[in-house]
């Protein structure tokens, strides 16, 4: 009963995957800004997508998927109209209103806006990585005379994206400090720095580790099929506590060797080869576990290469995000830590799924003595293993085609 359960779970988790078209983990959509501060006044660069501005239900939506590469670029500007451009600096102005709340000892605080790239007939809007306009705008406020305190901030965005934010912090006769912070929209206030209407800010005591964690098991939970399959795939060779040490050891040491690489700009990547071959990796356990069934001392290598890949992908998130070089320290640690958090909850949760049905199993088999009951199941468990792999080769397959050539 249990082996027609998880086949038919699994037939209908392939067809929910393949439905669902492209699927990438290796996005993180949000507002990037950063901000700075005198004894007596605040401004701050903020940058959207050109895309997140136009109406959803214009006339003249961008091509594909939000934020697709190249779908909102010079030739999608070329479209535009000058009454579009005013549609769209009208929403971003509402927008900044009331998704930004800047505080002083919790009062808010006013501030104006400007828009450097819509002062020319057409606008002449910078590109992102993806090849996509971004819309730049200029905040600025003053605080009240002789006030102090706390600024702080809160996050208000409508469609829950987060802000990742560069406070710079000045430093007497020294650079200035940075640090980045990610703040998830929600109604607590985070403190960015401590304002002396003498001297001048000052770093906050806020802690910031804790949103790249969240960051980094969002990645993974809920946001990453391709990781958790790729998971799960190491965890259907032998569901034992053992053999997935060796393995999610070697995975977690390569993915972070290469998370750091890249983002310290060590090398350089080509994302759509490393998504396909992601993708492909995750076809690869899924197969290599129809017909192995122990754990070789290859497979532990050959999953340190594969997580070298991966920690690849990791890090096409992190430079989407083009981190200050002299503040990555912290962003790097909690995406990190995040994502060995989110990896160690999949395979608690399947581990959790496996022992539910290996009780269902026990209860039917009829056998003399223990050793003979654990064997019995574990034979009866082989084709549960054996439907789930297949299941995540297929999606891997598909993955491969679709984001190495495009279709699907």
């Amino acid at each position: 009963m249990a082996e027609r359960i998880i086949g038919r779970a699994a037939i209908w988790l392939v067809m929910g995957w393949l439905s669902v078209g492209s699927v990438s983990a290796h996005s993180m959509d949000q507002v990037n800004a950063e901000i700075q501060s005198s004894p007596s006044s605040w401004e701050a660069t903020v940058w959207i997508d050109a895309w997140a501005a136009y109406p959803e239900d214009g006339a003249k939506v961008p091509p594909g998927q939000p934020g697709d590469p190249n779908s909102a670029g010079k030739e999608w500007l070329a479209t535009l109209d000058e009454a579009d451009f005013t549609a769209m600096r009208e929403r971003l102005s509402v927008f900044m209103k009331e998704s930004l709340v800047l505080t002083l000892n919790g009062e808010r605080l006013d501030f104006s806006m400007a828009f450097p790239g819509f002062e020319s007939v057409p606008p002449e809007l910078e590109l992102n990585r993806d090849g996509n306009a971004v819309v730049q705008i200029e905040l600025q406020g003053d605080y009240p005379a002789g006030d102090g305190g706390a600024l702080e901030l809160v996050w208000k965005d409508p469609e829950d994206q987060p802000l990742t934010i560069d406070v710079v912090i000045p430093r007497e006769g020294k650079p200035p400090a940075r640090r980045v912070m990610r703040i998830a929209p929600h109604d607590d206030p985070i403190g960015l720095l401590e304002i002396d209407p003498v001297a001048g800010p000052k770093k906050s005591e806020e802690v910031a580790l804790f949103g790249w964690i969240v960051a980094g098991f969002e990645h993974v939970l809920p946001l990453g099929l391709d990781h958790i399959l790729f998971i799960l795939g190491l965890f259907f060779l032998k569901p034992r506590i053992r053999p997935l040490l060796s393995q999610s050891l070697a995975f977690t040491l390569a993915h972070s060797i290469t998370l750091a690489l890249v983002v310290l700009g060590v090398f350089t990547i080509n994302p759509r080869f490393v998504e396909s071959m992601i993708a492909l990796s995750i076809a690869y356990v899924g197969i290599e576990n129809l017909w192995v069934r122990e754990l070789k001392p290859w497979r532990v290598f050959f999953v340190f290469a594969l997580g070298l890949l991966h920690g690849m992908g990791f890090a096409s998130v992190m430079q989407e995000l083009e981190l200050p070089s002299d503040a990555l320290l912290v962003p790097l640690v909690g995406f990190n830590v995040g994502v060995e958090v989110a990896q160690v909850a999949v395979l608690a949760i399947a581990f959790a799924v496996w022992l539910i049905l290996a009780a269902i199993v026990r209860k039917q088999v009829r056998a003399d003595g223990p050793d003979a009951v654990d064997q019995a199941v574990q034979k009866r468990m082989r084709p549960v293993a054996v439907v789930a792999s297949a299941a995540i080769a297929l999606v891997g397959l598909y993955w491969t085609f679709e984001r190495a050539f495009g279709w699907g």
